[in-house]
């Protein structure tokens, strides 16, 4: 039986980090994608076209700009986290979400104020893709230091689900108002509350998370006098650390990249823009889903400690590869019929998917780097995967679409975007897993500061 205490820290202890973390990292992204449950008002109201698609598109970039941001975000915050502290840093983040987030609320729309309106909303779009770019590795990496070896997998998988539940929150405070309002002052005013109400519930995450103890890891180093004068440099500094970057990219973060955001964040577009699916019925099937979903990170995580990372993660993209166009061929046939608990069910069957891919990514990338440049390593592959694979995923789908006439070329599009991450993981991550299992180190060494002893994790 497994003791109740593993390296120093109780199982208590281990919920209440998980806890708080997965609701600063909820909130975060519930910030994130209010934009997305809004996108048609926002579309509307700030970035007026004569042209149907040219709406959309703009809108789907409006969405895609703030991934160019993340990775400014992370070569903020990320080295800042190697070199101050795991907790530091998120919070610091936190703050500056909830800043923007309640910022877009007030904004003056198009008919008020002109074209600083669109622009206001860019920029601000950007700050929230700014923290959010520096926050999530930091919050992985406080976990996973936290966490007994044995269970890395399945304690930092839960991280991951907070993203489809960020995007579940947004969505049922959308739909409840929604329902609550008339169109008129839905437009009018509506719209502004979920960007207004995360205002005092970041307040409280940002105190819950004032209150947390820094990682042991991150505290012996600091003692040792062994933490990095620049993570960044030493993260992209020599051949084994780029060897751990394009695995995470190409493998990770790629397919997790393209699963999640063709799974839940195109899905929304493909039923709105695409089937003429009212917003309100294509919020609710994509929110049963993503409960159905929800379950599956924790399984996959633990699985992943049982049978190892990239196993897991390439059964999940075979799955996923073979469902996918069949699946979103389903929708469109039941989207017709207006058959709303079979689209549901089938938008259920890619978010498990997705979930397999993404439940073993937060401990997968982070066990690549040493701990003077781990938040450092971790975001830079997760934001160079975000920007190859996901953030413009959505605009390239609908213009495909748009192009083609045909309403399924936008998951052809993310499918051959899989196979390269299907091969990387095939040829290179199961080797990864291999090295774990006989008990070499994956991870690239990292010199000690002068006259101090190599820091090591306990």
């Amino acid at each position: 039986m497994r003791h109740a205490k593993e390296h120093g820290q109780p199982r208590a202890g281990m919920v209440k980090i998980i806890g708080t973390s997965c609701l600063g990292t909820l909130l975060e992204y519930y910030d994130f994608f209010v934009y997305v449950a809004l996108t048609s008002v926002l579309t509307r109201l700030f970035l007026p076209s004569t042209s149907a698609l040219n709406a959309s598109l703009l809108g789907a970039a409006t969405f895609g700009i703030a991934y160019v941001a993340r990775p400014v975000g992370t070569l903020i915050f990320s080295p800042l986290s190697d070199r101050v502290g795991r907790k530091k840093t998120f919070v610091i983040t936190l703050a500056i979400m909830g800043v923007a987030t309640f910022a877009i609320g007030c904004l003056p729309t198009y008919a008020a104020a002109g074209v600083a309106a669109p622009l206001a909303l860019l920029t601000l779009r950007i700050v929230q893709g700014i923290a959010l770019g520096g926050e999530y590795g930091s919050a992985v990496v406080y976990v996973m230091e936290h966490a007994p070896s044995g269970r890395k997998g399945a304690y930092t998988s839960t991280l991951q689900s907070t993203a489809s539940l960020g995007l579940l929150l947004a969505l049922g405070i959308v739909a409840v108002l929604r329902v609550s309002l008339d169109a008129a002052s839905f437009d009018a005013w509506g719209w502004r509350v979920p960007f207004l109400v995360s205002a005092p519930i970041v307040l409280v995450a940002t105190w819950i998370r004032l209150g947390m103890q820094e990682t042991e890891v991150f505290l012996e180093m600091q003692r040792k006098g062994a933490l990095s004068a620049s993570p960044l440099a030493d993260a992209m500094g020599n051949r084994q650390s780029w060897k751990a970057i394009l695995l995470a990219v190409f493998g990770a973060q790629g397919s997790t990249s393209v699963s999640l955001y063709t799974s839940i964040v195109y899905m929304l577009y493909f039923l709105q823009q695409v089937l003429k699916v009212e917003q309100g019925t294509a919020n609710l099937c994509l929110a049963g889903a993503i409960l159905v979903a929800a379950p599956a990170y924790p399984l996959a995580g633990r699985l992943s400690d049982a049978i190892g990372r990239a196993r897991v993660m390439l059964i999940g993209i075979v799955l996923w590869i073979c469902a996918a166009y069949p699946v979103f061929s389903a929708i469109r046939n039941s989207a017709m019929q207006e058959s709303w608990v079979v689209v549901s069910a089938l938008i259920a069957i890619l978010a498990v998917l997705t979930a397999m891919i993404m439940a073993p990514l937060p401990a997968f990338i982070a066990e690549c780097f040493p701990p003077q440049s781990r938040t450092t390593g971790f975001g830079l592959s997760q934001q160079i995967g975000n920007i190859l694979f996901g953030g413009f995923l959505p605009l390239i789908s609908l213009a495909l679409v748009e192009r083609t006439g045909n309403q399924l070329a936008g998951v052809a599009y993310s499918i051959a975007s899989l196979l390269p991450c299907l091969i990387v993981t095939w040829l290179w991550g199961l080797k990864k897993d291999a090295a774990a299992r006989r008990g070499s180190s994956s991870q690239p060494a990292l010199a000690p500061m002068p006259g101090s002893p190599a820091p090591h994790e306990h």
